[in-house]
């Protein structure tokens, strides 16, 4: 894992992350994360400026006092909840409904992969960067599907 200085400005941290040209960041928008070597990697590339607050405001507060593991999983719980709230409030403001648990789920969900593929080192590094690709968009997919299915079946009555 590539350690971030804790005084890194936002402009710093996405130059790090995406490149430092405006071409080289939208290239990199995609092909970094989609084409990481682990499920972490792809975290760690995927939307840096909401990434970056993640990272300073929950993730190291959480971090100096509960094991990595669970500060990451309750990382991505929390990054649940202000995308939940975020739809929440659009759906209210079409007048529709918005069920924030889908989110919740799903990214808690998304966050066990992480810590499950971590723990386990499941690392893509021989695999041909189209099938990374692939890899990631299915697990993105499959763990919305699980979380839909669960709030169908199971939360929907609450």
């Amino acid at each position: 894992m590539t350690m971030i200085r804790a005084d890194l400005s936002l402009n710093a941290y996405i130059e790090r992350r995406l490149g430092h040209t405006p071409r080289e960041q939208l290239i990199n928008f995609l092909a970094k994360p989609f084409g990481a070597e682990s499920f972490a990697a792809f975290w760690r590339y995927w939307n840096p400026v909401f990434g970056y607050y993640l990272r300073y405001a929950v993730y190291q507060p959480l971090r100096t006092y509960l094991p990595r593991w669970l500060a990451v999983w309750l990382t991505f719980c929390v990054c649940g909840l202000v995308h939940g709230l975020i739809t929440l409030i659009l759906a209210w403001l079409n007048g529709q409904r918005a069920f924030v648990l889908l989110a919740l789920l799903f990214f808690a969900l998304l966050g066990l992969v992480v810590v499950v593929t971590e723990a386990a080192r499941l690392r893509f590094t021989r695999v041909p960067r189209v099938c990374r690709w692939l890899i990631h968009g299915v697990t993105i997919v499959l763990c919305y599907r699980l979380a839909e299915y669960v709030v169908d079946h199971f939360l929907s009555r609450w």
